[in-house]
């Protein structure tokens, strides 16, 4: 049996963090709203986010102020109910993101996913809706055996109790951040850094990523 010596306190301490902040910003649902497309943005591809499982578009509020503070400002936000069915949601998630381009005249959008927004993200890109989007970003994402694909970064807590990280030799562009639960990764300073760098990095060919591990911040 493991003992109290070897809980990760730090990462009991984020989690819960994690949770009460994401309890207090419900009610700032006002604040989530899709703000009019800014092409002079430095960045311009629209970001879409998608929540996890009973998640909220506000769970995201603390990485849109810090992307919008490195030139990443056009967002839009895909909501659902309580449920799993992740390959319908995938469908769902394609119009919104077809409404999206159409909106702002951008034939791609980046697309940020948490838990189960992000499998239904990564399912998307792996059947009819790959052209749609450009970059993906997973946080927590339930993965597949067969690894990730040249678009994605998946991020992944090292003490989530939910998702563990994947194996060291699965293909992909991988981030384990130290020290970090299921929740925590809304909330920590270096999954937006990570998320940001994604998202703004200049366009490379593509060709195999070895796995790589963040550190702490």
């Amino acid at each position: 049996m493991l003992g109290i010596g070897n809980i990760n306190w730090q990462a009991v301490g984020r989690e819960l963090a994690a949770a009460g902040t994401a309890a207090l910003t419900l009610p700032l649902h006002w604040l989530v709203t899709d703000p009019e497309f800014d092409a002079a943005a430095r960045h311009r591809t629209p970001v879409v986010f998608v929540h996890g499982l009973l998640g909220n578009p506000t769970n995201f509020l603390a990485m849109r102020t810090y992307l919008a503070a490195r030139g990443v400002r056009n967002f839009a936000s895909f909501s659902y109910g309580p449920r799993l069915d992740y390959q319908r949601l995938a469908g769902e998630l394609g119009d919104a993101i077809e409404g999206v381009s159409r909106a702002t005249g951008c034939r791609q959008v980046d697309v940020v996913g948490h838990s189960l927004g992000g499998l239904v993200a990564r399912y998307l890109t792996e059947s009819h809706g790959r052209r749609l989007m450009r970059r993906l970003v997973t946080l927590g994402a339930p993965y597949y055996a067969g690894g990730f694909r040249q678009q994605e970064l998946a991020i992944f807590g090292e003490q989530d109790p939910l998702v563990a990280p994947p194996p060291d030799d699965l293909p992909g562009r991988i981030r384990v951040v130290p020290d970090t639960g299921h929740l925590g990764l809304l909330y920590h300073p270096a999954v937006w850094r990570e998320v940001a760098r994604h998202l703004t990095r200049p366009h490379e060919v593509g060709r195999p990523i070895a796995p790589e591990v963040a550190e702490a911040a």
